[in-house]
């Protein structure tokens, strides 16, 4: 074991979990002031401090940026290090909150009893495990990562460069990996670079100690919005509208947990769709009906567009719109005792591009206007903080179904962000050749040299950003998402045409992490300070020694 590596790994651990930097905060600024102390105590970075610096995200509300920093060695092959400097907050600790971002103490606090931990807990505090927020999630697998890129850049001798990012906002919209982009294209022109691997620093989940588990992709996610309109009634005389809670409860009834909506890739397997947000869009009370109900769930592939789920989920919800109509109908009849009654309601759901379309052609440049002074005033209210991403794509379908002449009853299908792209390095066959062999010289480093199995999964179930590396998406695909993914734009965007240009391959090697983003959140030192780095350092030297 490398116990100087190991001791450095847990100072850098102590240094960065105690810098606050929870996601979606100003704190997470904080992410500049810890590198700066990191740039300044590098001796190499002193002597070229063109090499490091804080790229801003443009727009950023917050005023995050990414800190970079980036190792010469002797050849354009790059491995790009990166891992996200955000973590969840701290308020689920309770009366253990002031010592969440101090692993030892907070450790020694639970050993004495402090916090109310389930058996595997307590058992992992008996030796081995270090507690504390972003310890695994994802500042553990961070300082790996610093702590190698001290090591190379203090001993040289490499054929390629290694290149450090500090990714905010991961826990969020990603807005630091998508921002990123433009910064790992900038440096490639600039300094010649050919980017070989993403390696991305999560922690990993595993059920066997003396098991290494790394991901060779990560799962991809969607969040498809619904936006039912009914008919207005009052409820003395419901028969005379349409109640879009009703409509909107039966797409989730065919929806939820819904297994035709699974996917399987290699061996990898998402769990069913969920949903997160349901409501009606009345604001006060009254014996109205409500005039519409709006939601969204999510949606995990691994390797279906975004445009065949999409007509997944029109067709299930034209199924829910028939079963409502055909369920309205059957008590109107009871209701009038006419066997033949019938409504005038008919099955209409449509994406949202189409209901634009639609608008746009009744209504031109006033439709254009409308969503323009709308999105300009959401800006400002989302960047403020007043409003969610979600909230403000419903209020963006409202502004175009008002300038629809129909005002019959429809469910609108569209996308929120974010939107994370599947990836794979099956995808890029061209460079996964280079990645299977390296694979193939991990699997027996891990045997020979660590005393430990090794599995590859094929995709990353926690989201990450390593979804922004590649995209080998076609173009109808590519098409439907900005046409359908809600407030593209200054709002929300994807460089996909740079992504695309980049197809960098990934993996994920991380730290064997428990209970992320609870306060029993904890870290494995054996994979901390041996085994993971070890690990890397292989993977740096196979590919660039």
């Amino acid at each position: 074991m490398n116990t100087q590596r190991a001791q450095r790994i847990l100072e850098l651990l102590g240094d960065y979990v105690g810098t606050a930097t929870a996601t979606s905060t100003p704190l997470e600024t904080n992410n500049q002031v810890f590198f700066e102390k990191y740039f300044a105590a590098s001796s190499y970075f002193t002597e070229h401090p063109e090499l490091c610096g804080f790229d801003p995200v443009p727009g950023d509300a917050l005023g995050r940026c990414v800190p970079w920093a980036l190792y010469k060695g002797g050849g354009p092959d790059t491995i790009v290090m990166i891992h996200h400097s955000d973590t969840v907050d701290t308020e689920d600790y309770g009366g253990n909150r002031d010592a969440a971002l101090r692993p030892r103490e907070l450790t020694e606090r639970y050993r004495a009893g402090a916090a109310d931990l389930d058996r595997e807990a307590r058992r992992d505090l008996e030796g081995g495990w270090l507690f504390g927020r972003g310890v695994a999630d994802m500042k553990g697998g961070a300082c790996i990562h610093l702590a190698l890129l001290e090591q190379f850049s203090g001993e040289g001798g490499l054929q390629g460069s290694l290149l450090l990012l500090a990714l905010p906002d991961e826990e969020n919209l990603s807005a630091g990996m998508r921002s990123a982009v433009s910064l790992l294209t900038r440096l490639k022109e600039e300094h010649g670079l050919n980017y070989v691997l993403l390696l991305n620093a999560e922690p990993q989940e595993r059920g066997e100690e003396d098991l290494m588990r790394l991901y060779d992709g990560s799962v991809g996610k969607l969040m498809p919005i619904f936006y039912a309109r009914g008919k207005l009634a009052h409820v003395g005389q419901v028969f005379h509208g349409v109640s879009p809670v009703h409509l909107l409860s039966e797409i989730v009834a065919l929806t939820e947990l819904n297994a035709d909506l699974m996917q399987q890739a290699g061996n990898t397997k998402t769990p069913p769709p969920a949903w997160l947000y349901l409501k009606d869009r009345k604001e006060v009370y009254d014996v109205s009906l409500p005039l519409a109900a709006a939601g969204y769930m999510s949606v995990l592939t691994l390797d279906r567009p975004a445009m065949e789920t999409m007509e997944q989920l029109m067709a299930l919800s034209r199924q829910a719109f028939s079963r409502v109509l055909e369920r309205a109908e059957r008590s109107y009849r009871a209701y009038t005792g006419d066997p033949k009654a019938c409504l005038p309601w008919k099955v209409n759901v449509k994406t949202y591009s189409q209901v634009y379309r639609e608008a746009l052609a009744q209504s031109g440049e006033a439709l254009i206007k409308s969503l323009r002074a709308y999105e300009d005033r959401t800006l400002g209210d989302i960047r403020a903080g007043r409003q969610r991403l979600a909230e403000a794509a419903f209020g963006l379908i409202e502004v175009t179904l008002a300038h629809l002449k129909d005002s019959a009853p429809v469910v609108v299908l569209a996308m929120s962000p974010p939107y994370y792209p599947h990836v794979n390095n099956a995808m890029l066959p061209e460079k996964n050749a280079r990645i299977n062999a390296l694979l193939g010289d991990l699997e027996t480093f891990a045997r020979e040299r660590l005393g430990c199995g090794f599995h590859v999964e094929n995709y990353y179930t926690g989201i990450s950003d390593l979804s922004y590396g590649m995209f080998e998406s076609s173009g109808e695909n590519t098409a439907f998402i900005r046409d359908n993914l809600l407030l593209w734009g200054e709002i929300y965007s994807i460089p996909f045409e740079q992504i695309r240009a980049l197809s960098i391959p990934v993996l994920n090697i991380g730290p064997w992490g428990k209970d992320f983003h609870k306060y029993s959140e904890r870290v494995n030192l054996e994979d901390l300070t041996r085994r993971v780095p070890a690990m890397v350092e292989q993977v740096i030297r196979h590919l660039l020694g």
